[in-house]
Order: C-alpha cells, then structure tokens, then sequence
C-alpha cells in the first residue's frame, strides 16, 4: 500500500542535516523539481537514496517518497516567509553544536568524525548550517500548523480499536531509566594551578611569543589544531564572561586572563565583521585527578545512601545534584534519542548501559558507576531502573503512550495532508517527468493543475 503524502516527513527533516557521503558515487545533478522559486537537485534525491541504501533493504518507490517529501518541504519554507517566521543564529548554532557532539560521540573521536567526511569540524558546520536553518523553520512551521493539537483518551482507545485484532504488533522487552550524573571538578588549588599556567602563557604572548605557536602546544580544545581559531561568529555564540571580554577587544589585542566555567581563556581579537567577531583562544583547563573522582565518589554514595534512607526522593536528587541538563529537569528520565520515548529496547541499550541495569529490578538503584558523557568527559552515575516489560502484543494497559504517539502521527498526518493541498495549488510545482506515477505526488500534481 502507498504511503499517504508527508507520513515520513518528521523522519526526512531529522535527517537533512548530517547525511553521511553518497558512497562516493558521482552523481549528475540536475533539477528535478521546483516549488515556487526552490529548486529540487537530484543529488539531493541521491543522498537520500543512498544513505537508506546503505541502512538495507530500499523500497520500490523510495525516490518517489523522497520527492513528496522534498515537495511538502519546499512548500513549508515558502509558507514560512511569508509568514516571517525566523530563526536566530544562536538557535542554529546551538543546534549545529549538539549534532556535532552527537556524532564525534558515535564516531568515538573528533578526529574518526572528520576522517569520515573528509572535512574539518568548522568545515562542517559550515556546509550544513544552511540545511540545519530549514531544518529548524520547518519545524517551527509543523508546529504552527498543528498549533495545540492533542489527542483525547476516547481517539486513543478508537484508534487501537481499529486495529486487526490478528495485525497487532509484537512489542519487544523495554526498559525504562533514569541517572544522576556527576562530573568531577578541579579544587581551589587546582584552579589557581591553571590560572597562573594561564597567566605565564599571556606574559610569553605579550613578550612577543607567537599566538599560533603556543595555542597549538597548550590550549585544551580542538581549536588547537587551528591555532586556537573559533571562527567569527557574534556574541550570543558564547558564554557571557567570555563574550564580555572579547567583545571589548579591538583588532590584535589579547584579552586578560578570562574565567568561564570551561578553565581560563586567553583571548586574541583577529578581526570584526560587522556584529561578528573572529577569534581565537588559549584555553587552559584545570587538570581533573583522581583525588577529584575520589571526592566525587564519596559524594554520590552519600547521595544514594540518603536516596535508599528515604531521606530524599531519587528526582529530588536529580534536580539538586545531576550534572545532565538532559535529565535533570525529568527527574533524571533518560529519553531515547531515535524515538523520543523514554523507553529502550534492549538492542537499543549501548554495553555500558546494559550492563548498569541488568541485574537491577524495577525500583532499585545502582552502586555508583564509572561513565563518559557524549562529549567525551569522565563521569560517575547512579542509574535507577523505572520500569521493565517483558515481550508482549500492543495493549492499551502497558503501551498507551505509544498507541497514543501513533494515534496523534495519524491526525497530524491527516492535517498536514490538507494544509500541503491547500498550499499547493496556490504554487507553481513541476516534477521531473521520471517522477510520473508516483501514487500520491501525482494526486497532489492533479490537484495543483485544476
């Protein structure tokens, strides 16, 4: 059966940034579509395709589903300026930063990251700022068009019912947890240690030292391997104390040593472009030792001491000492990333993470436990586990949250549909004659000819 038109849209905008290489295959690009004044290249059909290919098996009609998809965002962009919806600098290199921290933690390395695609970490966010920018004004328009929509118990429990008894599906064991996370931080003597390691670096600088040169040897970042260059970007890019201080500086000067709750920076202005500043830096970052892990250590088994006394709640915990702002506003639920659920398959579980929880039964709480966040710093945890399901066929009882989930994707699907007709025939659209009998893009194209 045919997909109906932008069921896979949430899916295509989650992966425009990011896509991995084409398999190094050459692709002639043409245009292919267009709607409005945006174009539609066929590389970008090609670096659909291939990246799915590379996932497994491609269905029949995968580039026909790729261009209804493009189509719908095309028209969502379009209907974005006209509503002069906009998204901030800072917003899309906010974003850029999380999905690059994202992918070195998959890749393991920055360095695996940037041998994989060949390119630079600046360089990368270069290419793909424009692509993350969409990304995010689409997301913006979704949610303008679906505005307060939700979905009521009685839609749920109609949906489900819908459902061929004989077409449930088999839902697999999951887990459901949450972590209280701490990171080790230097002491007193171990930040006063870096800041006069900091301060001599600056005094070697202004004697005539050059900038370059000591960066590549002592900053503790990956701009390191560019002379400590952070690009130019404006001052929302970083954190206040650093912006306050580099922002004063004028072409060639360097700043004063610069507290941030990274370490000690030593600032260089290169130059301004308009509200944008290029810079580069010195970061010197308190060495963290054992003694700290020690410290921390003790820390988080007093914590779970009191945790397992009753005298505190394992979300109060969170929420006073978890160091993950992923969690510690949900009372240390960790979401799964690929469906936004708090729920895990234990295939989806990473080794650390299995091994954390598997002798753990439903309520109880961890020893304490060595961890490394996403961006590669040295942690502990304690993990509790909040709930197990053995294999089971979807019910209401044990999988509302996912019935629900679906339930809500079906109206969305179905206002979306509606609002993608609307829009359509107030545009110029015109596909590539290979996208003939396409199933419902050739509905839509019907549609926008009357």
């Amino acid at each position: 059966m045919k997909k109906p038109i932008i069921t896979c849209l949430f899916a295509f905008i989650s992966a425009i940034a990011f896509a991995q290489p084409t398999a190094n295959k050459p692709i002639v690009d043409k245009i292919v579509g267009q709607v409005g004044d945006k174009i539609i290249l066929m590389s970008e059909i090609e670096s659909f395709y291939f990246e799915q290919l590379q996932k497994g098996e491609v269905p029949e009609d995968y580039r026909c589903q790729v261009m209804q998809e493009l189509v719908t965002q095309k028209l969502m962009l379009i209907q974005a300026a006209k509503d002069s919806i906009e998204v901030t600098d800072d917003e899309v290199e906010s974003n850029i930063e999380n999905r690059i921290r994202y992918f070195i933690s998959l890749f393991g390395s920055q360095e695996k990251m940037e041998e994989f695609y060949g390119k630079s970490v600046q360089e990368i966010k270069e290419e793909f700022r424009d692509d993350v920018r969409n990304l995010l004004l689409i997301q913006r328009m979704q949610d303008n068009i679906f505005g307060e929509m939700s979905v009521s118990p009685t839609e749920v429990k109609a949906f489900y019912n819908a459902i061929p008894k004989d077409s449930l599906p088999l839902i697999n064991a999951e887990i459901e947890y949450a972590q209280l996370l701490i990171i080790p931080k230097a002491n007193a003597e171990q930040k006063a240690i870096a800041k006069q390691k900091a301060e001599d670096i600056r005094k070697r600088i202004i004697a005539g030292e050059d900038f370059c040169s000591l960066a590549s040897i002592y900053s503790g970042d990956g701009s390191k391997d560019d002379c400590g260059f952070l690009g130019c970007e404006p001052r929302e890019k970083y954190v206040t104390e650093f912006s306050a201080a580099a922002f004063k500086l004028q072409p060639g000067e360097i700043s004063e040593i610069v507290e941030t709750q990274f370490g000690y920076h030593i600032i260089k202005m290169d130059s301004r472009q308009g509200d944008k500043a290029c810079l580069r830096h010195i970061l010197i970052m308190p060495p963290v030792t054992n003694l700290n892990f020690v410290a921390a250590n003790k820390q988080l088994d007093s914590i779970r001491a009191n945790i397992v006394a009753g005298k505190l709640t394992f979300c109060e915990a969170t929420k006073k000492y978890s160091d993950d702002e992923n969690s510690n506003k949900t009372c240390g639920t960790v979401v799964n990333p690929q469906t936004g659920e708090s729920t895990f398959e234990i295939a989806e579980l990473s080794p650390d993470d299995y091994y954390s929880i598997e002798n753990l039964k439903p309520g109880e709480i961890s020893q304490v436990l060595p961890y490394t966040t996403q961006d590669g710093k040295k942690a502990i945890r304690l993990i509790k586990l909040i709930d197990q399901s053995a294999p089971h066929s979807l019910n209401l009882k044990d999988d509302y949250a996912k019935i629900q989930n679906a339930a809500m994707s079906q109206k969305q699907v179905a206002v979306m549909r509606d609002w993608v007709e609307e829009k359509a025939e107030k545009e110029y659209i015109k596909v590539d004659p290979a996208y003939n009998n396409c199933g419902n893009l050739d509905i839509l194209l019907n549609t926008v000819s009357k």
